[in-house]
């Protein structure tokens, strides 16, 4: 068959997805379900996220591109089921954002922040479900957070949950002395299991615990911070990335491997790696300062 040839690249698109669906279509994508297309959906957001944090802004019109072909995948799926397709995808968010914005295509006043955006957005978001009799599972504000979700943004979400429901310490004083009193709480499990100078401990339940409410609490110290933990992660994972990275560079013009190192060996050269991205950052401020 010969590619599709509209006037309209959505128009392109949606009929390209339809001819991989279709019986003279591609094998793989004729067997491709919902659920099996998860781990693609998953990976090309991830991929637009990360061309977005190094402003590649060619790769951000692929990635972008990759995405948008999952949701017209996702949609001939449905359409193929019957049960609504793309343009009802597009018309239902549409309306939906219309209908959120009032500030911007209705009454302006009395919206002046952001966060008064997001408080008549959450506002907004309850009165459509309680228009569609959609109400909480077995009664909780929890229920309708997707457990799918990866773990650090759902914690995001039951904390913001609770929280506009008065649920919340008072300040950030309160959440960082409590997340000292949970590290004394690791400490007084961890000396029970043995000693802290052991190079690895075995797995231990209790231990577990304590350290996921450390986890906890740093997401809920990071919304008091106005920082978001995931992308705090990855920009700590970045830079232990960038260092390690410089380390294993001044380690091959040893003519050596990592493991032919000593410990304070390698620390040295951390050192160096970590002075010369302070430098190299200093540099690029002093030119973006002229």
């Amino acid at each position: 068959m010969n590619p599709p040839n509209f006037d309209s690249p959505i128009q392109n698109l949606l009929q390209l997805t339809s001819d991989l669906r279709s019986p003279e279509g591609c094998p793989w994508d004729k067997e491709q379900t919902h659920r099996s297309v998860i781990p693609h959906l998953l990976e090309e957001t991830y991929e637009v996220v990360d061309t977005i944090e190094k402003g590649d802004d060619n790769h951000l019109k692929e990635e972008l591109g990759d995405l948008l072909f999952q949701i017209t995948f996702h949609s001939q799926l449905a359409k193929e089921r019957g049960a609504f397709d793309f343009q009802d995808v597009a018309s239902g968010v549409f309306q939906k954002l219309v209908y959120r914005h009032p500030h911007v295509y209705g009454n302006k006043a009395g919206i002046g922040t952001g966060e008064e955006v997001l408080t008549q957005w959450d506002q907004l978001k309850q009165k459509e479900k309680e228009s569609k009799g959609i109400l909480p599972t077995n009664g909780s504000l929890l229920s309708e957070i997707p457990k799918a979700l990866p773990a650090i943004q759902r914690s995001e979400k039951i904390q913001s949950k609770v929280t506009k429901q008065g649920f919340d310490w008072p300040s950030v004083g309160g959440v960082f002395q409590k997340f000292q009193e949970e590290i004394q709480e690791l400490d007084t499990e961890l000396q029970k299991k043995g000693s802290l100078t052991s190079k690895k401990l075995p797995y231990d339940e209790r231990i577990e615990d304590e350290l996921g409410d450390l986890f906890f609490l740093l997401v809920n110290l990071s919304r008091k911070l106005s920082i978001d933990p995931e992308t705090c992660l990855r920009r700590a994972n970045e830079k232990f990335e960038s260092r390690f990275r410089l380390l294993e560079g001044y380690v091959a013009k040893t003519g050596k491997t990592l493991k032919d190192h000593s410990l304070e060996e390698l620390d040295t050269y951390w050192d160096l790696a970590k002075e010369e991205l302070r430098l190299k950052f200093l540099n690029q401020n002093n030119m973006d300062s002229k």
